[in-house]
């Protein structure tokens, strides 16, 4: 393996197979993850009988490249896509190189995709700090690490982009607020929906500079009206091994951002500066473990709405 330009060192078969973790997952959908960062994100590998599609590149620590290829067909067309610009979800773009990347059309999000991520940006996000103890892997410097600039990304995907992978369709669906012109997307031939950090269980991130509250809100909506009796599974971007939630808790987040939007008081004390936070609890139908979901947003947006009653 060739030696990378952001400070990565040659990637052997050994450093790859134990930085990244697989799980299959029913409908033929390979599920990517980087257990050993605290960022825990996951990619998803969605086969089709006559391409694959590559949701998210991951943190670009190890070549996810080296290991799609040992899971997808070869014979097919590979595509790839990202969700929207934040550094866990592109920093394997560059080694795509030779592949055009879709992006989302709106927001901004393609010209900071084309970006990266300097390595004084990713220590704004404790980067370096992410990593369990001794699971650095070697050759690999977290103190010099950054995410290259790429120019092979094409900003295609809106309300209007879908692709046939043969056996399977999948669409995409404009979903900003975590981000202004990020994406979700729908396999609708399975009832699967991937997306990304817009829904998971654990905290819904909706008060940094580049969130929207009224947006985000505006996306869950959208999502149910045009999918939410289609739903099965939920494969987030984040955090769970099992990969696999339950379309129950689309219906809780929106209840929760219906929380912050009449300014009701927060449900528990702030994890960051200047923010309400909101939480639900439940039972899982599926595993019959409990669950959290939370929702921290800006006290100025729960005033603001307060306010406004």
């Amino acid at each position: 393996m060739a030696e990378r330009k952001n400070g990565r060192g040659p990637d052997s078969e050994e450093m790859i197979n134990r930085w990244f973790e697989e799980k299959y997952l029913p409908n033929n959908v390979l599920a990517i993850g980087e257990p050993y960062h605290s960022e825990e994100v996951f990619c998803y590998l969605v086969k089709g009988e006559k391409a694959d599609m590559l949701i998210d590149t991951g943190m670009g620590i190890g070549s996810i490249a080296s290991f799609v290829c040992e899971h997808r067909n070869p014979f097919g067309q590979l595509i790839i896509v990202n969700t929207h610009w934040h550094f866990d979800h592109i920093g394997g773009n560059e080694d795509f190189e030779r592949h055009a990347i879709f992006v989302p059309n709106g927001g901004n999000e393609a010209a900071l995709i084309r970006k990266g991520w300097t390595h004084k940006q990713l220590q704004k996000y404790y980067f370096e700090e992410g990593f369990g103890p001794g699971k650095i892997p070697e050759a690999f410097d977290p103190s010099t690490f950054e995410i290259p600039p790429v120019d092979n990304v094409l900003p295609r995907i809106d309300d209007t982009w879908s692709i046939d992978l043969g056996g399977r369709v999948v669409r995409a669906i404009e979903t900003p607020g975590h981000t202004p012109g990020g994406v979700t997307f729908f396999d609708e031939t399975n009832g699967l929906l991937f997306p990304a950090d817009m829904l998971y269980e654990g905290p819904l991130y909706a008060f940094e500079k580049e969130s929207s509250p009224d947006d985000y809100f505006e996306s869950l909506k959208k999502i149910k009206e045009l999918y939410g009796d289609k739903i099965k599974t939920i494969h987030p971007g984040h955090n769970y091994p099992e990969n696999t939630l339950e379309p129950d808790l689309l219906d809780e987040a929106i209840a929760l951002f219906e929380k912050a939007r009449n300014g009701n008081l927060p449900d528990c004390a702030a994890e960051f500066p200047h923010t309400s936070e909101y939480q639900q609890s439940g039972i899982s139908k599926r595993t019959g473990k409990s669950r959290r979901l939370k929702l921290i947003v800006s006290n100025k947006y729960v005033c603001s709405n307060k306010s406004s009653k």
